[in-house]
C-alpha cells in the first residue's frame, strides 16, 4: 500500500482537501486553527479567513469532554461525536476524526476532519417520536382489531371491532370469524397457510367484509402472524379500517397533485417548473438560492430574466422544443444564472420534459457549483498532510492513465464496493464499469484528455455483493512528470436515483390508473407516426370512453367512479397486444394506439375485443351494475397525418358511436 501511496500525484491531495465536502481543519499543537477548507462555510457559516488563529474549541467544543480535548491536543488518532452550533447559533451534530501530522517523530499539526450528521440525528429523533406516537395510537385501539387461532376461530376482538361490525365479543368468541363472506373463506384459509410458510404479514388488503346487519363494507386489512417464544406461528392478528373516507381523500389528492408538489417542496435540491418560459412552480430551496423571500416573487416570471444575456441560448432552445411538444431529452449542463441582487452564479442543471397543469412543461433540478468551479482554477501543490486525507475519506478515489489502467484506488473501495485496492490497481478500468455505461464513460474520458477540462458523470461500478451500484463521479485531468492522468472522485447515489425515477414516473403516468398520461402518449404517438412514414405503414388510434360514467359518479359516488376507472383500465389492458400503447386522456376518456397495422381489420378486431371484455357486470363494493364503452377509430395516413388530426377525428367518430346507441365502435371514414 505504501508503494501505491508514493505513486499518487501531488495534485491529487490538493484536490482532495480543497474539494472535500466535509469541513477540514489543520490545528497547531495548541489547538489553534492554521488552515481550513471551503466546506466549513457550508456547515459552520464562517469563512475560512474568519477562523485562522482561533482555537478550535471556540468553533467545535460545545459538548466536548475533557478526555476528548486531551486526546486531540496530544495528537492521537481519535474519533468522537459532539454537538456544537454554527455561526447563526443553529445546533449541529458532528462526527470528528483527528489525525496527527508528524515530522521526524515530532507532532507538527493535527488534521481534524468533521462530518455534519445533523440531518441523520434529527431523522433518528423524528423516527423515535413517530414510534412513540404509533405505540400510543395502537394502545388506544382506534382500529378494529381481532385475534384468531390457526383454524380461524375468534380468540379476541376490541371495542372498535364491535362498533364497526356490530357483533359483541361474547357472541363470536370461539367461533369462526363471521365477517368473512362465504365466497372468500377458502381464499382466506390459503392466505393464512401462505403466511405461516413465509412467516410474513399481509398488508393493506382491500376487501369487502360482512356486518351483523347483513350489509357489506370495504375495509383495508393487515393480517400478521403471532409467534410463541420459540418462533412458531400460534395465531393471527387482524387490523381493519373502513376506507370509504380514505378513498374519497385519495381522489382529492390525485386531482390536486399535492403529493407531487410536496415531494418537490421537501427536496433540498433547488428546482422549478416552466411552461412557455414562465415559471409556474418553484420550491423553497430554489427561492432561497435566487435570494428571494417567497415563491410568489418568482412565479409567473419569465425564466430568461434569471439568466445573463450571453447564456440564454440553451434555455431558449429548450423552451422552443417544449412549446412545439417535441421530446425534451434528459440532459445536465452547466449554466450561469442571476440572483435578485444582480450577482451571478454557476449551476449544474438537469432538464426533464413533463406535463404540468395539462400543458407541456420543463422540470429543472439544479445546484450551485460556483465555489467548486472557483477552486478547480486554484489548485496548489500538495503537502504531506493531504496524503493522509486520501486514506481516511469515504469517497472513492481512482487514478487512471492514458491507457485506461487504474494506477491508484483508495482504501475506501473496500467499505463502499467490497474490494480491496489491489483488486483495481494495475488492471483496466473497463472491467470494473457496467458494459452499458462504458461507451459513454470512454467518450467522456477521451474528451477529458483532449480538452484537459473537468466533467461530471454517472455510471455503475462493480460491487462485490450487490452486482452493480450507481455512483456520481467528478473527473479531472492533471499531469505528473509530463504524463496525463484522470482523477475520479466518486460517491454512491442509489437513493438519489431512486428519487429521480419516482419523479419521472409521476411526471409521465396517471396516478389513479397507472397508465401513460397525455404527455407520454403524445411523445410515443409522434415516434410511431414518424416510423410509419419511413415504413409507409398504417397506424390506428382508438378514442374510447365509459358510457354513462357521469351517472355512476352522481348516483353511486366518486369513490365508486374511481374504482370503475381502475378496473376499466385493467380489463382493457388485458385485451391489448404487447406493442399497443394505452393511455388515460382525462376523466373517463382513454386512447389506444395500434402501431404498424396491416389494415382496418386489425383496429376493428381490437375494438371488438374491448367491447366484449366490458360485457360482464361491474361489482364495486355493495354495488353491481352494467356500463359499456363507445369507441371512435381513425387511421393514419387516411384520416390524418398528424397526432392532432388523428385525435380530433377519432373523437368525432366516438360521438358517432354514441349517437348510434353506445356500446359500439365507428370508423371516421
Amino acid at each position: 500500500m505504501e508503494n501505491s501511496l508514493n505513486n499518487i500525484p501531488s495534485n491529487v491531495y490538493t484536490s482532495l482537501i480543497v474539494n472535500n465536502q466535509n469541513p477540514i481543519f489543520i490545528l497547531d499543537h495548541l489547538g489553534n486553527i492554521v488552515s481550513a477548507n471551503l466546506a466549513i462555510s457550508e456547515v459552520f457559516g464562517y469563512l475560512a479567513s474568519e477562523l485562522i488563529g482561533k482555537n478550535y474549541r471556540e468553533v467545535l467544543a460545545s459538548s466536548m469532554n475533557f478526555e476528548s480535548d486531551c486526546k486531540v491536543l496530544v495528537g492521537e488518532h481519535y474519533s468522537f461525536k459532539l454537538t456544537s452550533s454554527d455561526k447563526s447559533g443553529r445546533t449541529i451534530h458532528l462526527e470528528v476524526k483527528t489525525i496527527p501530522i508528524q515530522e521526524n517523530g515530532n507532532l507538527v499539526n493535527v488534521l481534524m476532519i468533521t462530518k455534519d450528521v445533523t440531518e441523520l440525528v434529527e431523522t433518528k429523533a423524528a423516527l423515535q417520536e413517530t414510534s412513540e406516537k404509533l405505540r400510543s395510537l395502537y394502545s388506544s385501539l382506534a382500529d378494529a382489531i381481532d385475534i384468531v387461532d390457526l383454524d380461524g376461530n375468534v380468540l379476541q376482538v376490541n371495542r372498535a371491532f364491535e362498533e364497526m361490525y356490530g357483533w359483541k365479543a361474547e357472541e363470536i368468541l370461539g367461533k369462526p370469524m363471521p365477517t368473512i363472506p362465504l365466497e372468500r373463506i377458502e381464499m382466506v384459509k390459503e392466505e393464512r397457510k401462505l403466511s405461516i410458510i413465509t412467516n410474513q404479514y399481509i398488508k393493506g388488503l382491500e376487501v369487502e367484509c360482512l356486518k351483523k346487519d347483513g350489509s357489506m363494507i370495504m375495509v383495508s386489512i393487515t393480517v400478521s402472524p403471532l409467534h410463541d417464544e420459540k418462533g412458531n406461528v400460534i395465531a393471527f392478528s387482524g387490523i381493519s379500517r373502513d376506507i370509504t373516507e380514505r378513498k374519497r381523500m385519495e381522489a382529492d389528492l390525485i386531482e390536486s397533485r399535492n403529493k407531487y408538489k410536496k415531494l418537490l417542496d421537501a427536496s433540498p435540491e433547488p428546482s422549478y417548473v416552466i411552461s412557455d418560459g414562465i415559471i409556474h412552480y418553484i420550491n423553497r430551496a430554489a427561492v432561497k438560492l435566487f435570494g428571494f423571500q417567497h415563491h410568489s416573487e418568482l412565479v409567473n416570471r419569465h425564466v430568461l430574466r434569471l439568466i445573463p444575456k450571453d447564456s440564454i441560448g440553451f434555455m431558449a432552445n429548450i423552451i422552443q422544443r417544449s412549446a412545439l411538444a417535441l421530446p425534451i431529452p434528459e440532459e445536465t449542463i452547466e449554466q450561469k444564472m442571476v440572483r435578485q441582487d444582480g450577482s451571478s452564479f454557476i449551476t449544474e442543471s438537469t432538464f426533464l420534459g413533463i406535463e404540468y397543469e395539462h400543458k407541456p412543461a420543463i422540470h429543472v433540478i439544479f445546484r450551485d457549483i460556483t465555489e467548486k468551479k472557483e477552486i478547480e482554477e486554484a489548485l496548489k501543490n500538495s503537502e504531506e498532510k493531504y496524503r493522509l486525507i486520501t486514506e481516511h475519506m469515504t469517497d472513492l478515489v481512482t487514478v487512471v492513465d492514458d491507457k485506461g489502467i487504474i494506477t491508484y484506488a483508495s482504501p475506501s473501495s473496500y467499505p463502499v464496493l467490497g474490494f480491496t485496492p489491489l483488486f483495481y490497481e494495475g488492471k483496466p478500468v473497463r472491467n470494473k464499469i457496467h458494459p452499458d455505461d462504458f461507451p459513454l464513460l470512454q467518450k467522456q474520458a477521451r474528451d477529458l484528455f483532449n480538452l484537459k477540462q473537468n466533467c461530471d458523470m454517472e455510471f455503475r461500478y462493480k460491487h462485490r455483493t450487490k452486482d452493480w451500484i450507481w455512483v456520481e463521479s467528478k473527473g479531472t485531468y492533471f499531469e505528473e512528470k509530463g504524463k496525463g492522468y484522470l482523477l475520479f472522485v466518486s460517491r454512491e447515489i442509489e437513493e438519489r436515483r431512486s428519487l429521480r425515477e419516482k419523479l419521472k414516473s409521476m411526471a409521465f403516468h396517471d396516478e389513479l390508473t397507472g397508465l401513460s398520461n397525455r404527455r407520454l402518449f403524445q411523445e410515443k404517438m409522434s415516434e410511431a407516426l414518424e416510423q410509419a412514414k419511413l415504413n409507409n405503414s398504417k397506424v390506428a388510434l382508438l378514442y374510447l370512453d365509459i358510457d354513462k360514467f357521469k351517472w355512476v359518479n352522481d348516483h353511486l359516488g366518486h369513490s365508486v367512479g374511481d374504482v370503475l376507472l381502475k378496473q376499466f383500465a385493467n380489463r382493457v389492458s388485458e385485451t391489448l397486444q404487447k406493442d399497443d400503447i394505452f393511455a388515460r386522456q382525462g376523466g373517463d376518456e382513454f386512447l389506444v394506439l395500434l402501431p404498424n397495422i396491416e389494415s382496418d381489420k386489425s383496429a376493428i378486431a381490437t375494438a371488438e375485443r374491448i367491447l366484449n371484455c366490458l360485457r360482464e357486470n361491474w361489482e364495486i363494493g355493495k354495488h353491481e351494475f352494467k356500463t359499456t364503452s363507445s369507441i371512435g377509430i381513425a387511421v393514419f395516413p387516411r384520416d390524418g397525418e398528424s397526432a392532432g388530426e388523428l385525435i380530433a377525428n377519432a373523437d368525432t367518430a366516438l360521438y358517432k358511436a354514441k349517437e348510434n346507441g353506445r356500446n359500439n365502435y365507428r370508423m371516421y371514414k
